[in-house]
């Protein structure tokens, strides 16, 4: 209950700041507040801004599907085999250096306008986090645990089961879940600058015609979609997952 009190209250001084800024500031800096929820509200029967959020979610699927499973198998075999280790880890350095927007002008120039740079840009972004957090599971396994498991003659599968997947999932699912969270950004701004279509271009299009107002409530929108996607799933899914640390 206290929690619930600071959230609304943490939300009410937020608006509240917003709203006088509005007045001290003018429309074109911060727009009207009860103006930008409405129109934020409005985006849920608005056609065309459903089906560009259809898009970018689409665009975010392909890329997240493809960065987890690639990035995670790599990682395991890293965090196993230290040839692949050695072999990866500058990539990997090289990988995390990188700024997303030089990512983004390179895809442009290799893929064009449309899905595959949008696509690209999520995977080499988060790529190198995935990674760390399958390496990092791996390698931080307790060798003793495994030796005294091998002592009792315990069997790879309950090995696996019961000390492995246990371990390393602890560090891979937080590595996934922020993975989740940026590709939600990096996507947008992919779109802004790659793309004539989802949401980032709608954010791009009210950049042009200086509509604060447009601009406000789109950022809201998304970041409510955000905030809905972890409260409502990832964190029950992350709570039920890792119940076998209670």
């Amino acid at each position: 209950m206290k929690k619930i009190f600071y959230t609304f209250l943490s939300l009410g001084l937020f608006f509240s700041f917003w709203q006088i800024g509005h007045i001290y500031f003018g429309e074109l800096v911060l727009p009207d507040i009860f103006a930008t929820l409405k129109m934020c509200v409005s985006f849920l029967q608005d056609k065309e801004v459903i089906e560009n959020l259809t898009l970018t979610l689409q665009r975010v699927f392909i890329g997240l599907c493809s960065v987890l499973l690639v990035a995670t198998l790599f990682g395991v075999l890293a965090g196993s085999i230290k040839t692949i280790e050695y072999m990866l880890t500058p990539i990997v350095t090289i990988m995390l250096g990188m700024p997303s927007i030089a990512w983004i002008v390179l895809a442009m120039m290799w893929f064009g306008m449309g899905d595959g740079t949008v696509v690209f840009v999520i995977f080499v972004a988060l790529f190198p986090i995935v990674f760390l957090g399958a390496f990092q599971g791996v390698q931080t396994i307790d060798k003793k645990l495994i030796s005294m498991a091998d002592s009792f003659e315990i069997s790879f599968k309950n090995k696996f089961l019961n000390i492995y997947l246990p371990h390393m999932f602890s560090y891979i699912f937080p590595s996934w879940l922020t993975a989740i969270g940026l590709s939600w950004k990096i996507v947008i701004m992919a779109e802004l600058i790659s793309s004539d279509d989802g949401m980032g271009s709608l954010l791009a299009i009210a950049r042009s015609q200086l509509d604060t107002t447009m601009v406000m409530a789109l950022l809201l929108f998304m970041v409510s979609l955000l905030i809905v996607l972890e409260r409502v799933f990832l964190e029950p899914l992350k709570k039920r997952l890792e119940s076998w640390r209670v």
